[in-house]
């Protein structure tokens, strides 16, 4: 009878072997979660890894182990292995070899594509969003807009992060279950260490302004306005990460 050695993860350098484990429903347990937040302890890992990243608290280069992060997370290793795979697939993660998982280095050529392809999912949104479901979808976006108020004069990194995800999000939950509201939400993880260097400064301001109009053109049904609203929206955005990464010029 033969037996096969599983073969190792590129992430698994703390030692141990994995336990087969899945992914389980969210306990109440451990710092700082909030019980029904997340589906799943998969979903809770890549959250709060994402935001880490995202951030700057790891930063590019930086090692990802699954021991230490586990037990920062409170969770076991499983999780933060299969949150690691959904970091690779999102490109906030890369492997090498000896080197295992690390946090992958912003590169001009991935802000300015990922920036153009979120442009066109944002766009597809907004325009199928103003057509069939605006009025409510901008009632849902307005408290969202009120604490990026706040947040222009009084800003906190995470609590920006926070609500502007959750504003945009707003358009794609309306979207409804689908391959355009699937893609619109992973190309904004992709891309959301680049949209939030665009946050600083000025540009919160202006940014707010264009969160204002946005949600005034679903609340009146304006396609048309709502589609060159998004697609202003991005094109600033993509300038101001740009200047805020150094590549401007």
């Amino acid at each position: 009878m033969s037996h096969r050695r599983a073969r190792s993860r590129p992430w698994d350098d703390e030692g141990g072997a994995s336990t087969g484990e899945e992914a389980r429903p969210v306990e109440p347990a451990g710092p700082g979660r909030a019980a029904g937040e997340h589906e799943t302890l998969t979903d809770f890992a890549v959250d709060e890894i994402r935001k880490k990243i995202v951030l700057g608290w790891l930063p590019p280069g930086a090692k990802l182990r699954v021991d230490p992060l586990a037990k920062e997370l409170a969770v076991s290793r499983v999780p933060v292995r299969e949150a690691f795979r959904e970091l690779l697939a999102e490109g906030l993660a890369e492997v090498y070899p000896r080197r295992g998982a690390v946090v992958s280095e912003i590169r001009r050529h991935d802000v300015e594509d990922g920036y153009r392809m979120l442009e066109l999912m944002e766009v597809m949104a907004a325009e199928r969003v103003a057509a069939t479901a605006s009025a409510e979808t901008a009632e849902r976006m307005r408290p969202h807009l009120l604490r990026l108020k706040e947040l222009a004069t009084d800003p906190d990194p995470l609590e920006h992060l926070l609500a502007h995800r959750a504003f945009h999000f707003e358009v794609f939950s309306a979207l409804g279950p689908g391959m355009l509201q699937r893609t619109a939400r992973m190309m904004w993880h992709a891309s959301e260490r680049h949209i939030n260097t665009s946050a600083r400064g000025e540009r919160l301001h202006q940014a707010y302004h264009e969160h204002s109009e946005l949600v005034r053109f679903f609340e009146e049904g304006d396609t048309v306005g709502a589609v060159a609203m998004t697609r202003m929206h991005v094109a600033h955005g993509c300038q101001a990460a740009l200047r805020g990464l150094g590549f401007a010029g």
